[in-house]
């Protein structure tokens, strides 16, 4: 008997965690496809941006990956789902170098996980003048112009102006992560007893920072903020991002050498053309309870290009690594054997707040109940979420080493991080 054709499409967290899942499975026959060769763990993207991540698993190759844990790997930018003869089109190759028409690979089963990407809401300026973190090009590119403007501070002594839109886990998490990164351009960086470099703006346009939070969580996230000198504006509907200014519609005006915009995601503009897929307002694919698309059952979505709006809610489930985690680890047992799935049910664990130094919080889910956490007990429990990843991604085997060498080695963390 044949094996099942898996295709997944999208090596962004949920859809890695899939892959490595499945490719043990004897029945099964699974490729991968993404547009870039490497893997990078999202939630620590804006660590690549202000330059502080040193991990073992900060990026690794999805070539590599492939042969480790038995999938196939096609590297390619997805244009289409021909959903009649049950084959994904990828376009012809772009890389400098190679030659070749678009490809087309087939499938018994499709999983759609191309991930998000943060919105503009249509408003002037953003695309032109801001940066907005969605991929490692977008963090390198920041990288290159924040040290720039460091590099100038340092030697004009008047502080570079960063401003970032939104205070979601993005906006918070860069924040933290830009005045640690601060501290290695100081004249003597064994102190950090020195003048200000970098001047930090937090706009929010909610009356208050990460809306829809905890409030107990909010107020210690609102506190750290404080004590690492970011100016936090909330009410701050921006209308307007100018070469070097940002702009909102109260009349509010803040000069920017550098702007980032993190107000929030919606699904890759390419999700809408792939298919006569049923989309929701924000872009993404509406599924059943099964993850299933509405118009074919065979053509599954997880994570940020999924829409799945549970029993008795109002909106969809959030764009989350937590989710697509989970939704991951959901698919693993359902594909196989669909006719015996359950529906799928998001269990929240809650939100965890790493304060570097000066420890860690966070609210943490158990059944019905949530708790505040903090100190060693929340810092371990942050841990383990990349841990988590890295045992799945790896296997038990080459996760284990990795971890090791993490703990022998650890990334240098920032004073805030925010993964929800």
């Amino acid at each position: 008997m044949a094996a099942t054709r898996i295709v997944i499409l999208g090596g962004g967290a949920g859809g890695l965690e899939l892959a490595s899942a499945l490719s043990s499975r004897p029945e099964l026959d699974v490729t991968l496809v993404d547009r870039v060769g490497a893997h990078i763990w999202k939630p620590r993207l804006h660590e690549f941006a202000a330059g502080t991540v040193t991990s073992t698993l900060s990026e690794i190759s999805f070539y590599m990956l492939a042969q480790m844990r038995g999938f196939r790997f096609e590297q390619g930018s997805v244009v289409g789902i021909d959903r009649a003869a049950s084959e994904v089109r990828l376009a012809a190759p772009d890389l400098p170098g190679t030659v070749g028409s678009e490809r087309r690979i087939g499938y018994d089963r499709c999983v759609v996980a191309l991930g998000g990407i943060t919105a503009d809401f249509g408003i002037p300026g953003v695309r032109e003048h801001a940066i907005r973190l969605d991929a490692k090009l977008d963090a390198d590119a920041f990288r290159d112009r924040f040290v720039a403007l460091l590099i100038n501070a340092r030697q004009t002594r008047v502080p570079a102006r960063v401003v970032i839109v939104g205070s979601g886990a993005t906006g918070t998490e860069l924040a933290a992560h830009l005045r640690l990164a601060e501290t290695a351009f100081f004249d003597r960086p064994e102190t950090t007893e020195q003048p200000r470099l970098l001047d930090l703006t937090l706009l929010e346009a909610a009356p208050e920072v990460m809306p829809g939070a905890d409030a107990e969580l909010r107020a210690g996230v609102v506190q750290r903020l404080a004590e690492l000198g970011v100016t936090v504006v909330t009410s701050a509907r921006i209308t307007a991002v100018e070469p070097g200014a940002v702009r909102a519609a109260s009349g509010g005006h803040w000069p920017a050498d550098l702007t980032v915009w993190a107000a929030g995601l919606v699904g890759l503009p390419v999700l809408s053309m792939l298919a006569d897929f049923e989309m929701d307002r924000k872009g993404r694919i509406v599924v059943d309870a099964f993850l299933r698309s509405t118009v074919d059952p065979a053509v599954y979505a997880l994570g940020d290009a999924a829409s799945l709006t549970p029993d008795g809610a109002a909106q969809p489930l959030p764009p989350t690594a937590q989710i697509a985690s989970q939704q991951a680890a959901y698919l693993a047992s359902s594909l196989a054997d669909p006719v015996a799935a359950k529906p799928f049910r998001f269990k929240d664990k809650g939100k965890l707040v790493s304060l570097g130094g000066a420890g860690t919080v966070g609210l943490v889910g158990f059944h019905r109940n949530d708790f505040f956490v903090d100190g060693q007990f929340a810092k371990a429990a942050y841990h383990a979420l990349q841990r988590r990843h890295q045992w799945q991604v790896l296997g038990p085997l080459r996760g284990s080493v990795a971890i090791l060498a993490d703990v022998i080695s650890p990334t240098r963390g920032p004073a805030l991080k925010l993964h929800g």
